[in-house]
């Protein structure tokens, strides 16, 4: 009559099969050699199968052993799986902090941002990834990060967004440029310049260009790059001048010549969060000191 097998049993019946002799697995599982027989036994009786047969000093499995080996091995292999999980959580969970962010954010804005979070959260884990607005929204939504940070457009789904801040765009030009001396740059006095601009799916490239076709006004859009730090470093080298997040801008100070830009095109900072999964305690705390670096900015 057979009877429920335990895990004890399964357990040293994989022992076993990986091992080959009863002493092997007794010492694979840190226990002793007739512990193993007397599971092994038990397993066989509790199943009404022979499993194992003896030859040279070796068990070998029989075809039943064989495929039952196989079936175990899947359950196991998801038990290892599971603990391999619990050990990441145990090691990290919530002491550790997944942001996404895009290029400008994570140069402009994060560092300083961080800096005074470690203060306060010295033992915290970071982990940030950078990437374009619908690539982070897409990670977003698999749970892969705790929140996202970008100055792109934000189309509600399934998470949660707001806006943090809002700055205006500012001017770049390089060191001994025409318009050096002006206080601010008027969209006017962007005719025949070469510009630097953001791609042309870009919120700002948009805007920009709506401006100067609103005013009658021909520029030359010479060089187009995916990142606001492409441009600052191009304007830097003297190869036209542009229109760009002033958090970016700032990191560049000293390199560039940063001028008000007018009429003024909003920079939004926004950030979303997934509406499924509450936020852990580090990421609000987190927030709140984003929070109060961006209110102190300019």
């Amino acid at each position: 009559m057979t009877r429920p097998l335990n895990f004890p049993q399964l357990q040293a019946f994989r022992a076993v099969m990986q091992m080959g002799t009863t002493t092997g697995a007794a010492a694979m599982l840190n226990t002793t050699q007739p512990s193993i027989s007397r599971r092994l036994a038990e397993l066989q009786n509790f199943s009404g199968l022979k499993l194992l047969e003896k030859r040279q000093g070796r068990l070998r499995p029989t075809r039943e052993g064989v495929l039952l080996y196989r079936t175990i091995q899947k359950h196991f292999e998801g038990l290892e799986q599971i603990e391999t999980v619990v050990a990441m959580l145990r090691r990290s969970g919530t002491g550790t902090l997944r942001i996404g962010c895009t290029p400008a954010l994570a140069l402009g804005v994060l560092p300083g941002v961080v800096e005074v979070f470690r203060e306060r959260f010295p033992d915290a884990r970071l982990i940030v990834h950078t990437d374009a607005t619908p690539q982070l929204v897409d990670l977003l939504r698999q749970e892969l990060f705790d929140f996202i940070l970008t100055t792109g457009t934000l189309v509600d789904g399934d998470f949660e967004s707001v806006c943090l801040k809002t700055l205006p765009a500012v001017c770049v030009l390089p060191h001994g440029h025409r318009l050096m001396n002006e206080a601010s740059v008027d969209i006017g006095m962007l005719g025949g310049e070469r510009l630097i601009s953001l791609s042309s799916t870009d919120n700002l490239t948009i805007a920009l260009k709506a401006m100067l076709l609103e005013n009658h006004i021909e520029a030359v859009f010479a060089i187009e790059t995916t990142s606001s730090i492409t441009v600052c470093a191009m304007v830097a080298s003297g190869n036209g001048i542009g229109v760009v997040t002033p958090f970016v801008a700032g990191t560049f100070a000293g390199k560039v010549l940063i001028k008000p830009f007018v009429p003024a095109i909003g920079m939004t900072v926004s950030m979303a969060a997934s509406a499924q999964t509450a936020p852990s305690l580090l990421a609000r705390h987190f927030v709140e000191v984003l929070q109060a670096q961006l209110q102190a900015s300019a």
